[in-house]
């Protein structure tokens, strides 16, 4: 026997059209005495009334069944949606440890050579390797001879020289054309995650307040190889 689910506004019209019929059946025993209907003519229409109540009850439970299954189907596809773009975590997991193995050398090569750093200045000054400074002013004694920073760098001292720290800048050795001073890993490590915030198309804000770059070592986030080559 096949079954017909009808619809809850289809199961109203029927309920309300077999309770009229119930009520005119009644009112015409009441107003022609109770020849006028049969005892199976009244029992038919009122079990009628109570087939199409219980046919209203049945459309609505069977579209609440539909609205749960079509909410359970959208979920289904919201939650297909969140696996597939969510990102794998084994992924997250690698590329978060490649990023902890790069930053675990920067950190270990600039604080090795903050040390050294200190350590060579201090082996070219006991050699009597002059002072360095580009831009130095050379002064004269009354007595003729000249006094200051070397302002060039010269094979008699194997082309180095020292400068000592300032505020804001720790010793620097310079060899050649090369200027070796010391650097917070902490910068490089901002500055490579402020561009890789840059490349992904996010500001930096996605990683504050953890990391921020400010004043001079923005240069390190601009161009990165121009400001460490000044340095390392």
């Amino acid at each position: 026997m096949t079954t017909k689910t009808v619809t809850i506004d289809e199961a109203d019209r029927q309920l309300n059209k077999a309770s009229e019929h119930l009520t005119n059946l009644k009112a015409k025993i009441l107003d022609k005495g109770p020849g006028a209907v049969s005892a199976e003519e009244l029992g038919d229409a009122a079990h009628a009334v109570e087939h199409a109540r219980l046919t209203v009850q049945h459309a609505a439970e069977a579209a609440e069944a539909e609205a749960k299954r079509q909410r359970l189907a959208r979920l289904q596809e919201l939650k297909a949606e969140i696996l597939d773009q969510a990102g794998d975590v084994d992924a997250a997991l690698d590329a978060m440890r490649q990023i902890e193995q790069a930053a675990a050398l920067l950190i270990s090569t600039c604080s090795g050579r903050q040390k050294l750093i200190g350590k060579w200045t201090q082996a070219l000054r006991a050699a009597g390797v002059p002072r360095y400074e580009a831009g130095g002013k050379i002064r004269t004694h009354v007595d003729g001879r000249t006094y200051g920073p070397a302002t060039q760098l010269t094979d008699e001292h194997a082309g180095m020289g020292w400068t000592e720290a300032t505020m804001g800048r720790g010793d620097t050795v310079h060899v050649d054309d090369r200027k070796l001073t010391q650097l917070s890993p902490g910068i490089l490590i901002a500055a490579a995650l402020e561009r890789a915030a840059r490349a992904a198309g996010y500001g930096i804000g996605h990683l504050a307040p953890i990391v921020e770059v400010q004043g001079h070592a923005q240069g390190a986030v601009d161009d990165p190889e121009t400001w460490l080559r000044a340095r390392y």
